[in-house]
Formats: C-alpha cells, sequence, structure tokens
C-alpha cells in the first residue's frame, strides 16, 4: 500500500515526504530509489487523469489547438522518417507556409511510432499521446537530481513532488497534450542540472560541460525561442563574475564551463544555421560565446589593475550601450540587434495583449493584477519570493562547491518567473521553479525553527511541521486538483461533429499527405480553429493556430459590404465558412485588435450589478460575421447555411453553437416589373436541426437594364439536410400592391451562377 510518512529525526522535528510501498512508522528504512520512484508514480498517475477525456471510444480526441498540427507533422514524419513537414500548402492557403517550428519534439514522437512498428493513425496517435506523459515523468527524476546536488535530499523530494503537482506544467504533460513545450521544459531542466553538476564537480567540468552543451542544442532543436533560457547562462555568469570581483577572485572555472557548453550547443547546430526555424538559436549562441569571452576579458582586466568590482557593472552597462550605439552603423551585427529586440518587444512589450491570451503578459491591466493577486496563483509568487530570500541565505552559509550551483538555480528561478511576467505562457515552467523556491522555503523555516527550540532544549511540534507543509503545498495542490479535473478537449461536442460532418459532406481536397501542391479550395475560419478544420476535416485553411492569414480572416468577418468579404474569399479560393457562438461572445475582442478596430463600436457592455450583459451594436448587425451567425445570410446572395450544430446558446432566440456556411455564385434573378417597385426574394428553409427560417434578399433600389437584380444562394433541391420546403417566391410591389410569383431554382443554377429571368 503506498503510505506517506512524517516522521522527526535528530530530535528536531523536520520534515521528511517519505513514500513507501509498505510497512509501519516505526523503525522504517528509507529508500532513495522507492522515495523518488512514488513520487514519478503519482505524477504519471496525475497525467494519466488530468488527460483521461481525450481517450474516447473513437480514439484520442488532443485536448487543446496547437497539438493538432504536431499530430499532423508527426504522422507525415512517420511516414518519410526521417525527414519532417517544412512546408504546408494547406496552411495561408493560396500561399502555403513555411514552417518555423524546430523538428526534434514530432521527430522523437514520430521515431517512438516507428520503433513500436506503428504506422495506422490510430496507432501513431495512441503512442504520441503518451510521450509527453513520459517527458513529464523524466522532469520530475531530473529536478530531484538536480535540488538534491544543490541541497539534500528532503528539499529534493518535495521539490520533485511540487514537480509532479506543477499546475500548469500538468497541463503540457498530461495524456494527449501534444506539445514541444513539455520537451522544451526538459531541456532546460536537463541543461541547468549538468551546467550545476559542472561547477559542482571540477574533476569532470567538462564532461558535465559537454552534456550541457548536447542539451542545450536539443532546446534549440525543439523550440525556436531556445536564447530565452539560454541568456539565463548568461545573466548567472555577469551575477557570479560580479561576486567573484567582489571577492577577489578569480572566474576561470564560471567562464570556461559556459564557453565549453555554449561552444558545443554552437558546433551541433551549425548544420542547420541558415534555416529560419535554428538561426536565431545559432546567432544567439555565438552572441553568448562572444559575450562571455568579453566579461572574461574584462575581469583580468580589472584584476591585473586592481579596480573595484563596482566598476565591473559599470562596465557591462557601458558596453550594452556602446554595443546599442554600433549596431545600427553596422547593419544590425547580422541581425543580432534586430534579434534581441524582437526577443524583448515580443517577451516583454505586450504586443500580444488581446491577440493571443498565452502570449499576454500575465499582468497589464487593473483587471489582470487583480486576478493574479487574489488567486493562489498570486500567493504561491509571494512564497516564491520569500524563497529566494531563503535561497539567498543557504547560499551565504554553503560551502564552496555548492554555492555556485544555487546561484545559478536561484537566478534560474528568478528569470522563469519574470519571463512568466512577461509573458503568462511560461507559467509552465515558472510553476516548477515555485516549487522549488517553496521546498527551499519551508526546510528554511523547519531548519530554523529546529535551532531555536534546540537551544531551549526543547522540540517543535510535529503538528507545526504538518500545518507549514499544508501552508505551503495546499495552494499548488488545489490549482492541481482543478487542472486535473475531467474537461472534455476543447474540440469535444459540437465542434467534433462539425469538423467530421464537413469532412463527409465536402469535396475531398488533392495533395494532403503530401501538401506541396494547392488543392482546390479553401475554408475560412477565425485563426483558434484553423488546426482542427486541417487535422479532423482534412481541409485547407486560410488562418490557423500560426496566425497566417489572420488578417484576412478578420478582415472577411468585419466587413461591411457582401462585396468586400467576396473579395477576401475569391483572393483566398474559401468554399466554407465557419461562425461560431464564441467568436461573437468571446473572441470578438480579439478579432476586432487583429483589425485594430474598437471593440466598443461592436459591443456595449451593460452592468446590471450581479451581471455584465454584452449588447450587440448595429455595428456588429452591419458585419458579415453577424449576418451570418444571427441571421442565416439573410440579405446575402452568396452565403447558404448548410449546416448547424444540435447544442444552442443563448436567447431570443437561442442560436446554434457552430454553424457551416458554403460560399457560392449564387443564382441570378432578373425581375422585370415597374420602376417605382420594391423588389426581394423569399425562401422557407429548414435545417438540419429541424429549425425553420426564412430567407429574405432584396434587390437594389435601382434597375439595371430595366430590370432589378438580385441573387439567391439556395437552391430549391435538398442537396444538403439544410435545405428550402418550398419554392423561392419573388415579389414586387408599392404601395398600390403586391406582385408574387414561385420560381424554382436548380442546384446548377446556384453554383454556376445562372441568370433566371421574371416578369412582374
Amino acid at each position: 500500500m503506498l503510505r506517506l510518512f512524517l516522521y522527526p529525526e535528530q530530535g528536531a522535528k523536520t520534515l521528511y515526504i517519505m513514500f513507501s510501498l509498505s510497512g509501519n512508522m516505526d523503525g522504517v528504512k528509507r529508500s532513495e530509489k522507492a522515495e523518488l520512484l512514488a513520487v514519478v508514480l503519482v505524477g504519471f498517475l496525475l497525467k494519466l487523469f488530468a488527460g483521461r477525456s481525450s481517450l474516447t471510444e473513437s480514439g484520442v480526441i488532443l485536448p487543446g489547438y496547437d497539438e493538432f498540427y504536431h499530430m499532423r507533422r508527426i504522422l507525415y514524419t512517420v511516414n518519410h522518417f526521417p525527414d519532417t513537414l517544412w512546408f504546408d500548402s494547406y496552411l495561408n492557403y493560396p500561399h502555403g507556409l513555411n514552417l518555423t517550428w524546430p523538428p526534434l519534439f514530432d521527430q522523437l514522437c514520430a521515431a517512438l511510432s516507428v520503433a513500436l512498428g506503428q504506422h495506422s493513425q490510430a496507432g501513431i496517435e495512441m503512442v504520441s499521446a503518451l510521450v509527453p506523459m513520459l517527458i513529464g515523468c523524466i522532469a520530475i527524476v531530473v529536478v530531484y537530481y538536480l535540488v538534491r546536488e544543490l541541497f539534500d535530499r528532503r528539499v529534493a523530494l518535495l521539490a520533485a513532488f511540487m514537480t509532479a503537482l506543477a499546475p500548469y506544467y500538468l497541463l503540457y504533460t498530461m495524456f494527449a497534450a501534444l506539445d514541444h513545450h513539455c520537451l522544451e521544459v526538459l531541456l532546460q531542466l536537463m541543461s541547468l542540472l549538468f551546467i550545476v553538476m559542472a561547477l559542482s564537480h571540477r574533476e569532470k567540468r567538462y564532461l558535465f560541460a559537454v552534456l550541457a552543451g548536447l542539451t542545450m542544442a536539443a532546446l534549440a532543436y525543439t523550440w525556436q525561442g531556445t536564447d530565452v533560457y539560454l541568456g539565463i547562462f548568461l545573466i548567472y555568469a555577469v551575477v557570479k563574475i560580479t561576486l567573484d570581483l567582489k571577492n577577489g577572485s578569480d572566474s576561470k572555472d564560471t567562464a570556461t564551463t559556459l564557453l565549453a557548453a555554449y561552444g558545443v550547443a554552437l558546433i551541433l547546430v551549425l548544420p542547420f544555421r541558415s534555416t529560419p526555424w535554428m538561426s536565431p538559436s545559432f546567432l544567439g549562441l555565438a552572441a553568448m560565446i562572444v559575450a562571455i569571452s568579453i566579461i572574461y576579458a574584462l575581469t583580468h582586466f580589472m584584476l591585473a589593475r586592481k579596480l573595484s568590482w563596482t566598476a565591473f557593472p559599470l562596465g557591462i552597462l557601458l558596453l550594452a550601450a556602446v554595443f546599442a550605439l554600433i549596431s545600427p552603423l553596422t547593419g544590425g551585427l547580422f541581425g543580432l540587434s534586430g534579434l534581441i529586440h524582437s526577443g524583448l518587444a515580443y517577451i516583454w512589450g505586450g504586443e500580444m495583449i488581446g491577440k493571443i491570451g498565452e502570449a499576454e503578459p500575465l499582468i497589464f491591466d487593473a483587471d489582470t493584477f487583480s486576478q493574479v493577486v487574489f488567486s493562489r496563483l498570486g500567493l504561491n509568487i509571494l512564497l516564491s519570493l520569500a524563497g529566494m530570500a531563503a535561497s539567498i541565505a543557504f547560499i551565504r552559509r554553503s560551502d564552496a562547491a555548492k554555492r555556485p550551483g544555487q546561484i545559478l538555480l536561484l537566478v534560474w528561478a528568478v528569470s522563469t518567473i519574470l519571463l512568466t511576467i512577461g509573458q503568462s505562457r511560461f507559467l509552465y515552467i515558472s510553476t516548477i521553479s515555485m516549487g522549488v523556491l517553496i521546498s527551499i522555503l519551508l526546510f528554511w523555516i523547519l531548519d530554523y525553527v529546529a535551532k531555536n527550540f534546540a537551544k531551549r532544549e526543547q522540540s517543535a511540534s510535529p503538528w507545526l511541521t504538518l500545518a507549514l507543509l499544508l501552508f505551503l503545498v495546499l495552494p499548488t495542490m488545489i490549482d492541481t486538483i482543478s487542472f486535473a479535473q475531467s474537461t472534455p478537449p476543447a474540440v469535444s461536442g459540437d465542434w467534433y461533429q462539425s469538423l467530421i460532418w464537413l469532412k463527409d459532406n465536402s469535396n475531398t481536397t488533392s495533395y494532403y499527405d503530401n501538401p506541396v501542391k494547392n488543392a482546390e479550395y479553401s475554408v475560412m475560419s477565425w485563426w483558434d480553429y484553423g488546426n482542427w478544420i486541417l487535422y479532423l476535416s482534412q481541409r485547407p485553411v486560410v488562418a490557423n493556430n500560426f496566425q497566417a492569414g489572420v488578417e484576412d480572416s478578420a478582415k472577411f468577418y468585419l466587413s461591411e459590404s457582401e462585396e468586400n468579404a467576396t473579395r477576401v474569399l475569391d483572393a483566398r479560393r474559401s468554399r466554407y465558412i465557419w461562425t461560431d457562438y464564441n467568436l461573437i461572445y468571446g473572441k470578438l475582442p480579439s478579432l476586432t485588435t487583429w483589425a485594430n478596430e474598437d471593440i466598443d463600436s461592436y459591443m456595449k457592455m451593460q452592468d446590471y450589478g450581479l451581471q455584465i450583459a454584452a449588447i450587440p451594436t448595429q455595428r456588429l448587425f452591419n458585419t458579415t460575421l453577424a449576418r451570418l451567425y444571427f441571421f442565416d445570410g439573410a440579405g446575402t446572395g452568396h452565403f447558404r447555411l448548410i449546416y448547424e450544430s444540435p447544442t444552442f446558446l443563448g436567447e431570443s432566440p437561442a442560436k446554434s453553437e457552430v454553424k457551416i456556411f458554403e460560399y457560392v455564385p449564387g443564382a441570378l434573378i432578373r425581375v422585370k416589373t415597374g420602376p417605382d417597385q420594391r423588389v426581394g426574394a423569399l425562401l422557407n428553409m429548414t435545417t438540419n436541426q429541424g429549425r425553420s427560417f426564412t430567407y429574405v434578399n432584396q434587390a437594389s433600389s435601382s434597375p439595371k437594364e430595366g430590370a432589378f437584380e438580385l441573387r439567391v444562394p439556395y437552391s430549391t433541391v435538398s442537396r444538403y439536410e439544410t435545405h428550402a420546403t418550398g419554392p423561392v417566391m419573388v415579389f414586387s410591389g408599392n404601395q398600390a400592391g403586391v406582385k408574387m410569383q414561385n420560381l424554382d431554382v436548380s442546384e446548377e443554377d446556384v453554383l454556376k451562377g445562372k441568370t433566371l429571368e421574371v416578369s412582374l
């Protein structure tokens, strides 16, 4: 039976967390391997439990968005192993898109599938769905050995347990969370571990430095933003060298260790240095090697002349200023200046506010400040600040061998939290560093309490230990339990049914498995849904989760004339259009931000005390999005509703969660009647859900060549379950009366834009 033990040792009520497969509290033998294995097992079961909703009767349904493109790339890699997908004509249609995702994660999943003999889509999906869990479990082990190297088994075991609980990393390592960020975090932790080992074990310094270089290179082959993590070691170098100068000591060990690691990584990325997905990492590594060399040379200069250590940080600032001044004069130093500027703007510039949720700063206004401060995450950040103070206390009294690694761990933890402030996506790594800091804080407090009680020849109550443990761990544990609740994949339900419907009820497009040429048509959707449509419906998309095509998507949905809307669709050769409830009542602020429009001109927020109502304005009703979703395409001549999902949301009246429209030429009806008439067409419809609605369109007030013209997108025959229930009623009238005539419209008339003549 799995049991958790808390017990005293050496006369003080210090805390040990111990997982044992059997036994009792009396005289129990502690086994490091068994303890760690138990924590890993807890982590594995938690990840499986959190992702259980992705395992369905029809197979694996991936939980989010980017996972679907990773799966597409993995399938391609299995079929072309070891080559992977670098250009996809099904993205940003009809232009296609060059992919800048480094390939290691996808190739790792593909290699494991091939090794296990899985070549079917279902088999590859199942194997790949397990990979994030395995990576997450390895990360637990890495954190354990990292912290044990710098502190002791007590702190290490709790830190490993906190890593197993880390709620935001759990989302990226649960079953089917097929995203490269899980591997990105693991490789960063491994590079950190090996640098720490190199700093702590002088006799094996270069062996561990080489291993660190290998993991740094692997990180570059996993994530394009690797420089963000590798730069942490450069920050550490500045901090450590500053402290060395203050103590009058040389920094050779620090410099040579980092130069060796960076050098190995640089050599390993050389083969792909000119590719868009590797060039930032290559340039960053080269720059860091130069920076370390300059910094080390500066320290030699200062030591030789016995300059004050305070001159070193001033010298660094001066070098940074010189770099900023000469960069424009030297063409940006091979693009380095532009890379640094764009990186800083992207992470800390707030450029993605209102556009991409995960790329927004953690706090950027009063609402987000309140949300963070009065949350368990806010409490953990506060505890982490206390953990930083505890880390400094440990560093001051630690031995010389551990001190450099402890400083590096602190610099890393602070850096990851700062990254999270810049972009909330980094919670997947900062919640791990918070867990480490909280573990350090706990044992610093326990040691402090034990010493004070020992002075009075007393021992602390075990209940104090337990209370402190619960106070520090419960916020994380509660968040983890909340995150691990059974939440269905984002695509499940109406969206999944709708995607499969489109696949089964639209013409199959060419080159899906080998997307080197353009297919026959594309699908217009908001970018959030692009990967779903691409993978599950197997159709090309205009916009997807890489934000390619997003400007045209926003332009289409917010267009206020059918002419402008169809101009976008024609340029993109789009045949089908997706709308959904959330696009209006959830994603509209993002849509208007991408279009550089003011959300207040489309939606007014009315405060009723207990609730806030979102009230559409007339401008929203004028948009193509509203004309399709609210009015089923009434008043348009090219858009016909062909499918709506079964769940109806809202009221007055309720609207289907998802609607699919087809863009067609439309049958042109020319109505010959008096010039003083108002002319229109009416058609009674029923949807695939049995909902009745009326399509109405009106001709312009000015006749052309003696006839009024209007288009209708529906035929009077049943091609889809959404169909007309009778003929088109064409009418004209004025104050003197109304004339009507029924008209049958064929599918050919609609698809070929044929002209039908009517005389009234």
